[in-house]
């Protein structure tokens, strides 16, 4: 049985193959845009539960939670976040 690994060489800057993407980064985008993709479908979520006629109770859950998520990635979008700040 003979080994089946390949090196394909170090990514290209310029000439032939610099506008090939890796296959890791393909993936890594995909998992991304997958993310985004689940973000979008809560946000959808909460719009189709917290709208006129619902109770106080999930209005005020709702706000909660949203002031503390808009808070937390006010914080890590600013451009003083290191990575470590304390929330």
């Amino acid at each position: 049985m003979e080994d089946m690994y390949r090196n394909p060489g170090p990514l290209q800057f310029e000439g032939l193959g610099a506008e090939t993407k890796p296959i890791s980064l393909c993936v890594e985008d995909r998992d991304y845009m997958g993310r985004i993709k689940q973000l979008q479908e809560y946000l959808e979520k909460v719009k189709s539960i917290v709208k006129p006629g619902c109770s106080q109770d999930v209005l005020k859950a709702a706000l909660s939670a949203m002031a503390s998520v808009t808070e937390m990635l006010a914080i890590m979008s600013s451009p003083s976040f290191s990575g470590q700040a304390t929330i």
